[in-house]
């Protein structure tokens, strides 16, 4: 399993310095984030040793498991829909909170970061449809 998980890595990052030289940019400017939802600490052991940087995960009490373990080796970011009581949880766990999508969450998670002295990476997401079905902010 080692070998296909470092071969499937070098592959992506292979398809990446691809596009990113199509498009007149430097690959290192392309970050690869490895989505870990569900897949055990070997396997994402090996994918940090394969050069993986930045885990994504869906589920705050999952990442607080695998955080447990890895630690800040890599950067976590959160990139599951997250509810407002769970915002003092992430600002402990997380680098960056993807998904962002409502000013009350935003608020939440700026006073959270602020108790514990930290500053906290968001993005948001932005509703351009305006269906009422998608999550994230009315785009002006």
């Amino acid at each position: 399993m080692e070998a296909d998980i470092t071969a499937n890595i070098n592959k992506i990052k292979q398809r990446i310095a691809a596009a990113a030289e199509r498009c007149n940019r430097a690959p290192d400017s392309i970050k690869l984030l490895a989505v870990t939802k569900t897949v055990p600490l070997p396997a994402i052991e090996q994918a940090i040793e394969a050069g993986i940087t930045a885990l994504g995960e869906n589920y705050v009490q999952e990442a607080k498991e695998k955080i447990a373990v890895i630690g800040g080796r890599v950067s976590w970011h959160m990139i599951g829909h997250l509810q407002t009581n769970k915002a003092k949880y992430t600002v402990n766990l997380f680098d960056y909170i993807h998904s962002v999508d409502r000013l009350e969450l935003a608020a939440e998670i700026n006073k959270r970061a602020r108790l514990i002295g930290r500053k906290i990476n968001i993005l948001i997401e932005i509703n351009v449809s305006g269906e009422k079905t998608k999550n994230g902010i009315t785009a002006l």
